[in-house]
């Protein structure tokens, strides 16, 4: 549970590349709406709204679906072109800044951090006043993608340094990760365009042991990604369900 005591309820969902987090979070924002679970005054939330950065949410992106209506703020990083610090994540995995290699560890720490910090006071204020935030990928998308070189001590080392660099964000209520393995990642991501990071399969193959890593290690919710979108989306409910 959030150290803040918030009157809402933040859930992430995170996973290997092609676990079907876009698919959930979408399911999962559309159940909690039509269930009026949500406490937020709809005058609040508009004015929370209306000072979103850059041009998010902006409906013409075809890289995330993100929206704020009847109490639930599905949310996704990276914010890709909506925002100034999405621009800057974009370009990176679009290769414009060079390969994964060209660019310092911490150089992509903090450029995929300061995406997430541009939302930090914005998603603490909708929670505390009721509101329910679900989002694609957060603060524990670093942990998978960024420790995937290290082992041992190292390993420790770095997680450590990763989520102090994140550590004045909003805690989420609780985290799941869809876990599949790098072969169905593989598959899944066959007749899409691909990022950096998607089109290099060692890379792939070493996030999602990494990341089964971390979820073991931080106690989140593991869930099987491999199954039909319904059963996944039922476990989710289920978890979800008890924290509201």
């Amino acid at each position: 549970m959030s150290s803040e005591n918030f009157s809402g309820t933040f859930v992430v969902v995170e996973g290997a590349d092609a676990s079907g987090k876009q698919t959930q979070v979408g399911r999962l924002a559309e159940w909690l709406r039509s269930e009026s679970k949500s406490d937020i005054d709809p005058g609040v939330e508009q004015d929370i709204l209306n000072r979103m950065p850059g041009r998010y949410p902006d409906p013409t992106m075809d890289k995330v679906e993100d929206s704020v209506m009847s109490g639930v703020w599905r949310l996704s990083f990276p914010s890709y072109g909506q925002t100034p610090g999405g621009r800057v994540v974009r370009s990176y995995l679009d290769g414009e800044l060079g390969n994964r290699e060209d660019v310092s560890l911490e150089d992509i720490i903090d450029i995929f951090a300061a995406d997430r910090k541009q939302f930090k006071e914005l998603i603490r204020e909708y929670l505390e006043k009721g509101g329910i935030v679900v989002c694609d990928r957060y603060r524990e998308a670093n942990l998978i993608h960024q420790l995937v070189d290290f082992e041992g001590e190292e390993w420790e080392e770095m997680l450590d340094y990763i989520k102090g660099i994140d550590a004045d964000l909003p805690d989420a209520d609780s985290v799941f990760y869809l876990d599949i393995s790098s072969e169905a990642a593989k598959e899944r991501m066959s007749d899409r365009d691909k990022d950096i990071h998607e089109q290099d399969f060692e890379y792939i193959k070493k996030s999602n042991l990494n990341g089964r890593r971390v979820a073991e290690h931080e106690g989140w919710n593991l869930i099987d990604g491999e199954r039909g979108k319904d059963d996944v989306e039922g476990d989710l409910r289920e978890e979800i369900r008890k924290l509201l």
